[in-house]
């Protein structure tokens, strides 16, 4: 009875953890050539820095992939082989949290995926497909003559900041010494500095250029916060000296809080 108990449990685990093998961009007829990149940059790469069974393919022809999406691409010539002053180029990005959050118990316990907890360094594959169209960047003119459209007197904006200051571990047993669970837990990732009723977080905005002479308008501020000790809290957060926020929280918990309708005047 143990065995076909053992049995059972091993299957379900197997089915289980079988979804989360996201493989199914790959054609295993094609040959990928990997490589990676740590940063978020404009990226090209110019026809002899290609493998040599590649320096011969026609352009169209190209295509590149990362985290199992097609990557649009930019080729110095549409159609033909490239030549030795030829590239291919790409908005390149470094690896974040976005495939970390099939990890977590709940998807809900990732505060932020800008950052991975894994690496910093995206994986690309790049290789040849005839069958269908590759997606692309098309070169297009910028015909500015007769446009009478009137210049936009102001834009929304939205400022992001991630900390990546420490990794808070989660939600912690504390048994004498704080105790870890190897899960991906609730709050767990690159979080701030400890924040003590001492020593705030704090994060100065510069240079935002308001326009002033726009109709009546507001502010939206977010912030996602964790507990890392076995405490009670209370979060404050100013925005321009007034507090805007001010909540309770206990111990390991980790909120997401919203405060909107702050009116644009606070930024001038």
């Amino acid at each position: 009875m143990k065995k076909i108990l053992l049995i059972l449990v091993i299957g379900l685990m197997a089915a289980k953890a079988y979804p989360q093998l996201n493989n199914s961009w790959i054609d295993f007829t094609k040959t990928y050539y990997k490589f990676k990149l740590a940063k978020d940059t404009l990226s090209r790469i110019y026809q002899p820095a290609l493998p040599a069974a590649l320096q011969s393919t026609p352009a169209q022809h190209f295509q590149l992939w990362r985290n199992g999406e097609q990557v649009r691409l930019y080729t110095s010539v549409s159609t033909g082989p490239l030549g030795p002053t030829d590239y291919i180029e790409f908005w390149g990005l470094m690896n974040d949290g976005k495939p970390d959050k099939s990890l977590y118990r709940d998807p809900s316990f990732q505060l932020s995926d800008k950052y991975s907890l894994e690496t910093d360094t995206a994986t690309y594959y790049l290789t040849v497909n005839t069958a269908s169209a590759n997606m692309r960047y098309l070169q297009s003119p910028n015909v500015i003559a007769g446009n009478v459209l009137p210049a936009e007197n102001y834009f929304m904006r939205r400022y992001e900041f991630d900390y990546k200051y420490q990794i808070n571990k989660g939600y912690a047993a504390v048994i004498g010494e704080y105790v870890f669970s190897s899960a991906y837990d609730i709050g767990e990732g690159w979080a701030s500095n400890d924040v003590f009723p001492c020593c705030a977080a704090i994060q100065n905005l510069t240079n935002l250029n308001v326009y002033t002479a726009g109709p009546p308008n507001s502010v939206s501020f977010s912030v996602a916060a964790a507990g890392n000790a076995l405490h009670p809290r209370e979060l404050y957060a100013n925005f321009y000296n007034d507090t805007i926020l001010k909540v309770a929280f206990p111990f390991f918990d980790s909120k997401r809080f919203t405060v909107n309708n702050i009116p644009l005047s606070k930024l001038l």
